[in-house]
């Protein structure tokens, strides 16, 4: 398998052969500093808006799945509209507490 990660300097010496990567259909991860620090996706007829809109709908797939997990372990995945909506409630009597000794 190629290797898939390119570094800053791979990019800013041979952006040519990066592009020739991403023409094939490869995405490719940017590391700096022996960290990777973003992904570089090929765009489909230079699309740059739809690629933006799937990428903030993946991450909010990721953020839901999170969260979903958390309340797995915190054991209130199971709760009920009625318990939702107490503890909706009570957040809310909080908040406006806070805001009122501010």
């Amino acid at each position: 398998m190629a290797k898939r990660t390119i570094t800053y300097r791979d990019l800013r010496n041979t952006p040519g052969r990066v592009f020739e990567r991403l023409a094939t259909g490869e995405a490719l991860t940017l590391a700096a500093e022996g960290e990777d620090k973003a992904v570089l996706i090929p765009l489909e007829g230079g699309d740059a808006e739809t690629a933006l809109d799937a990428w903030q709908r993946g991450r909010a797939l990721l953020a839901l799945a999170r969260l979903q997990e958390e309340a797995r372990r915190a054991g209130t995945a199971d709760l009920g509209m009625a318990e939702i909506n107490e503890e909706i409630k009570a957040a809310r009597r909080e908040r406006r507490r806070r805001e009122s000794a501010d």
